[in-house]
């Protein structure tokens, strides 16, 4: 009889997800002293990525660099992929497929199937090549030097460190896998404890029905004695035989009443501990869980819904009903009436249900999105009620709506990205939006600023051309960014005349913004479709090639200057080196005097000699400003200026010549000089010139790790160099008739 009751009795079947199964708040403390503890980056996600916990001890690197550069976080999305997927046996571990650090996972199972993946990482082995890493920097386009600056952060460790890491994360995720199949296992424990109180009360009405017949016999048998009073002496000894046969099942039955008895207070003892045991479970749990009966009002909830829907207390709404209570109304307050709540009509059916659409309503009036399970309560086949599960989803759909906001948006200026574009265009390319004008729009000297002051400033000055093409533009016009530095307008229903009226707007609004003393200019160029007889391309090629007619005009003049804003930037990092550049300057032109150069070569000397250090713009002011010698590593950053200083030349047609003076001032006589270790007459005559008044500069200059040499020391330094470091016939003219 117990096992045919049990199994009338259907327990709920439904799929787990970690958070089901776990407080999240515990395994974020769980997480984030692991990480404290091994020194690694960790995250918990979902087998689709979607993470559970906050990420613990994760890497700059990773965090603001290449996760925040489109390629970067592919890869990054990527790699995870890879490293999550499922395994029994043993921890994944593999480089990262975006910057090449060192991740691994581990899998989390219940019943053979994944719930969760735990990931750690963001380490480097002690035996890598950080040069080769560096390329990554390339690639996602960061600054060698800020990626290389955040690469030193990053946590070296040896690989059977990082192996025995692994095993015990490994571990972790098996101990986890198994406490979840606990979880579930006390449930089903509860499950047969109603069971077992079901057939208790059962045998309690057989044993009522016992003593009942039992009594009913008595009586009979009692009043067949008292007619048998007057029978004869045999029969009142068979009576008496009766008596005491009946006396004998009386005693009988009382102790059986009895053991009876203390059976059913151990189980009733039993059943108050499971109870409490229930009761305790269902607090632990992260989802809220309340109870429902058939009029939809709250039987019981547990501690985690009553702190999503701002209670105190379970008495605020046992008894309530909880539909007008908490399901009332949609998010934009339409009302949402009791026959279209999914919860009551699906249980009302005896059936189940899942949304994760709707929303539900605190106690303070203010609602949150949700994802929510019913289940039907069944007694006999009778529908008794229904349980209702639910997670508050608000994170999920933040993230949710970021994803599909990036999907469009160009990430640094928050302006469309191309993809929208080609859509747009796409959509809007019918003769009811003709006129169609498209204005194509290029940054000026972007790689300058990029190349000399830093990605950081260049990506400044793109948000802050951006804002100025957006107050140019009306509102309904779409603005993208296609790449680079790179945008371009559609502008339905806009002819010639009013393009070029947004064109003027967009120049006027450039001319008064800033990035500190750097100007934003804009080169643009449009052109307009009338008619669908005209190829969208061919539209798309006008509007490119005017712009860059007017990218012809505009470009030299404004990286003429960015140039002097560089120079001045690098003047007031290190006053020491605009006190250099004029001296050099002056020693130049003395020395061009000397061997008779032209007026022309002397003037060209003069700039020469003041921009020759250019380059150092790039170089951080900690390195220029050192009150002490520089290491290898910044000797090596220092020997980078003189190809900096070329490549912000060169880009300004008329300062090319000079470009190619500074490229090669560094070069030595002998060849054992850089960039290109050129060697005697193959290098420029004014680079060796250069060369000379830099180096007696540097010697007779106070620096703050040595005196400065006397003007005997200097020449003695110059003469021993004579032949090696320097134009031996050029070192005799400088100390003759200069110095």
């Amino acid at each position: 009889m117990k096992k045919s009751l049990i199994y009338q009795f259907r327990k709920i079947d439904r799929s787990y997800k970690f958070a089901d199964l776990f407080d999240l708040e515990e395994i974020q403390k769980i997480q984030d002293l692991f990480s404290d503890a091994t020194g690694v980056a960790s995250i918990i996600t979902e087998p689709d990525g979607t993470p559970i916990t906050k990420p613990s001890n994760f890497c700059s690197l990773c965090k603001d660099l290449i996760r925040k550069s489109e390629i970067g976080l592919k890869n990054c999305l990527l790699s995870d992929y890879i490293i999550g997927r499922p395994s029994a046996k043993g921890p994944r571990i593999q480089k990262c497929l975006s910057g090449g650090l060192i991740d691994a996972g581990a899998s989390i199972f219940f019943n053979n199937k994944q719930i969760a993946i735990w990931l750690v990482g963001q380490v480097i082995y002690e035996d890598c090549n950080l040069d080769e890493m560096l390329a990554y920097a390339d690639v996602i386009g960061v600054d060698r030097n800020l990626y290389k600056n955040e690469l030193l952060k990053v946590k070296r460790i040896s690989k059977k460190q990082f192996k025995n890491i692994c095993d015990f994360l490994f571990f972790n995720a098996q101990q986890l896998s198994k406490y979840a199949s606990k979880n579930v296992s006390l449930t089903n424990e509860i499950h047969d404890r109603i069971l077992v109180e079901r057939e208790i009360k059962k045998l309690n009405i057989e044993l009522d029905t016992i003593i009942s017949e039992r009594t009913n016999e008595l009586q009979r048998l009692n009043a067949e004695l008292e007619e048998t009073n007057a029978m004869l002496e045999e029969e009142i000894n068979e009576r008496q035989m009766a008596e005491e046969e009946l006396r004998n099942l009386n005693s009988k039955l009382e102790a059986k009443v009895k053991e009876r008895t203390t059976e059913l207070e151990k189980v009733n003892i039993e059943l108050v501990k499971r109870e409490e045991d229930l009761r305790h479970l269902l607090n632990s749990t992260a989802q809220g869980i309340y109870g429902l009966d058939t009029k939809g009002n709250c039987t019981f909830c547990n501690e985690s819904c009553l702190k999503m829907l701002g209670y105190k207390h379970e008495e605020e709404l046992v008894g309530k009903n909880m539909h007008k209570l908490i399901h009332h109304k949609r998010s934009d307050n339409t009302p949402l009436s009791i026959e279209e709540c999914q919860i009551y009509s699906a249980f009302l059916r005896g059936q189940g249900t899942h949304v994760d659409s709707e929303v539900f309503w605190r106690a303070d009036g203010t609602c949150f999105p949700v994802e929510y399970f019913s289940y039907p309560q069944l007694r006999n086949g009778k529908i008794i009620g229904a349980v209702v599960s639910f997670m508050d989803i608000s994170k999920r759909k933040k993230t949710e709506e970021e994803i599909i906001f990036l999907s469009y948006h160009d990430q640094l200026t928050g302006l469309y990205n191309r993809r929208f574009f080609e859509q747009e265009l796409a959509r809007l390319d019918a003769p009811n939006n003709y006129p169609l004008s498209i204005i194509m729009g290029d940054m000026n000297g972007l790689k300058l600023v990029n190349d000399s002051l830093g990605h950081s400033v260049g990506d400044e000055l793109l948000k802050k051309a951006a804002k100025v093409l957006a107050k140019g533009c009306r509102s309904h016009d779409i603005l993208a960014r296609l790449g680079g530095d790179e945008f371009i307008v559609l502008l339905p229903k806009t002819d010639s005349y009013e393009t070029e009226r947004i064109i003027e707007r967009i120049k006027a609004l450039a001319v008064q913004e800033r990035i500190g003393s750097i100007e934003i200019s804009i080169s643009l160029g449009y052109a307009t479709k009338k008619h669908s007889q005209e190829e969208m391309k061919e539209v798309l090629r006008k509007a490119e090639d005017n712009m860059y007619k007017q990218k012809l005009l505009e470009s030299p003049s404004m990286r003429g200057k960015t140039v002097d804003t560089i120079i001045r930037t690098l003047y007031e990092k290190s006053r020491r080196e605009e006190a250099h550049s004029h001296r050099v300057s002056n020693l130049c032109v003395r020395l061009g005097r000397a061997i008779g150069a032209h007026k022309a070569d002397i003037e060209e000397l003069k700039t020469a000699g003041l921009l020759h250090d250019i380059g150092k713009v790039a170089i951080d002011g900690s390195i220029l400003n050192k009150p002490s010698r520089l290491s290898e590593d910044e000797w090596r950053v220092i020997k980078r200026h003189p190809e900096i200083g070329y490549r912000i030349l060169s880009t300004v047609i008329y300062m090319s010549d000079i470009a190619e003076y500074i490229l090669a001032h560094h070069e030595r006589w002998d060849g054992s000089g850089y960039p290109k270790g050129l060697k005697g007459n193959e290098i420029m005559l004014k680079s060796r010139i250069i060369s000379i008044a830099d180096a007696y500069d540097a010697m007779t200059s106070l620096r703050s790790y040595r005196s400065p040499l006397s003007k005997e020391e200097a020449i003695y330094e110059l003469q021993k160099n004579a032949g090696i470091q320097f134009d031996p016939e050029l070192v005799s003219v400088f100390i003759e008739k200069v110095v």
